[in-house]
């Protein structure tokens, strides 16, 4: 799987740029295959039709039609489709860090850390103001007129301010963009995608590592080898499934199993009992 690295891969779209600053307005054809892209920018995207999966290192989303989201730098793992007959479609908005930033000092922004929950994207609704912005902005990608940067740059900070009053505490941390050690990136990426069946590359990709980087720097943090680490964790949390009544037919597939037969076989080799022998001994305890 080849990495996808923004916003260059979106220059053969519809867009106007000003300096390090672009509006596009960006369709795809249908597709459920997931792709790496690499965010070199702060993103903000308006899902006008279809559905955009999104997976961060500390979580991940599903935006929908009528909602937003806003994306820092980092690894994302991401597939993007449509709900009918027409394009998937969005409007993008990139800008650079250092404006971040500068918004930030400008308005004297700051959050305290405890007032934060970790994140490490925004997603929200589009309101009837979104609605103009992003009509506004098809208006000006639509008739390909190019922008002072000095408009660019109102533009962006306008729509920062919109989010401020709704995620004011959770945007300025966003943009601060206090990145966590990179031992916690990878704790993050592992525990919060033991159930989105990703693979290890992939879950290397998240990590910003390569393969044997991760499985390197995951031996050193869990001192166990990854897959065996993912396969017992998923283990463990089936067992506690099956002692709240679920039956293995309904979890295997979510446990990442192709067959009901390799659940099975794997909960007993770690267990010493079948997945239904096991909740009979729970129910007589």
């Amino acid at each position: 799987m080849t990495s996808i690295y923004i916003p260059q891969a979106t220059e053969n779209q519809k867009r106007i740029t000003a300096g390090d600053i672009s509006f596009v307005h960006y369709t795809e054809r249908d597709s459920l295959q997931k792709s790496r892209v690499v965010f070199n920018c702060y993103t903000i995207s308006f899902v006008t039709n279809g559905e955009k999966a999104i997976f961060r290192p500390s979580n991940n989303t599903v935006v929908s039609t009528g909602e937003g989201i806003v994306i820092p730098e980092g690894n994302s793992i991401m597939a993007e489709h449509t709900l009918n007959e027409y394009q998937y479609s969005s409007v993008l908005v990139f800008f650079p860090a250092r404006l971040a930033h500068d918004f930030l000092n400008r308005h004297k922004l700051t959050a305290k850390p405890s007032a934060v929950k970790e994140t490490d994207y925004i997603k929200f609704k589009q309101t009837n103001y979104f609605a103009g912005y992003i009509k506004s902005l098809q208006a000006l990608i639509d008739e390909g007129r190019n922008l002072p940067y000095e408009l660019a740059a109102t533009k962006v900070e306008e729509l920062l301010l919109v989010l401020l009053q709704s995620h004011g505490a959770q945007l300025i941390s966003l943009l601060k963009s206090n990145a966590p050690s990179p031992e916690l990136i990878l704790r993050n990426v592992v525990e919060n995608n033991l159930f989105n069946n990703l693979s290890l590359d992939e879950l290397a990709f998240l990590s910003n590592k390569s393969l044997a980087s991760f499985k390197r720097d995951f031996e050193k943090a869990y001192h166990i080898a990854p897959g065996k680490y993912i396969r017992e964790r998923k283990l463990e949390m089936a067992r506690l499934q099956l002692e709240q009544g679920k039956n293995a037919t309904s979890l295997y597939i979510d446990f990442g199993y192709d067959t009901l037969s390799n659940f099975s076989s794997a909960f007993k080799k770690k267990f010493g009992v079948s997945p239904k022998q096991y909740q009979l001994n729970v129910q007589t305890v």
